[in-house]
């Protein structure tokens, strides 16, 4: 009886660590009120350097709340600066490209591609595609 009993409390713990892992950010919300962007967006620049996992995080909350609101190129930058200090490289070059595809000449493209490595790929006749 005692194997079963401990059987089924694995269970229930890895339950609950597949349910956390899961649901990223919203774990650590719960009984919290949703911030408003503005608010998310100041949490998501004061956990940059110190909790960077928690800042992707929010930014990764913000992605998908307010997807293509005025603070979208500012978000999206800051999620690269996250995955950069927990250095993940690779993922953070794979968004670079999308944000300077999708931000050419914007105000934080330089700052992107100085992070990264990666630059804005020149369009028309002469450039490439």
């Amino acid at each position: 009886m005692t194997n079963l009993r401990a059987m089924r409390w694995l269970a229930l713990l890895l339950l609950v660590a597949t349910c956390a892992s899961t649901s990223g950010h919203a774990a650590t919300t719960i009984g919290q009120p949703e911030l408003d962007e503005p608010a998310l967006m100041e949490k998501l620049r004061s956990d940059l350097q110190p909790n960077p996992a928690s800042a992707l995080a929010l930014a990764d909350e913000g992605e998908h709340r307010f997807a293509d609101s005025p603070r979208a190129e500012e978000r999206r930058a800051l999620a690269i600066q996250a995955l950069i200090n927990l250095d993940r490289i690779g993922a953070a070059r794979s968004r670079a490209y999308q944000f300077l595809a999708h931000y050419p000449n914007g105000p934080y493209s330089a700052h992107v591609a100085a992070m990264t490595g990666v630059h804005p790929t020149p369009a028309g006749p002469g450039g490439l595609h």
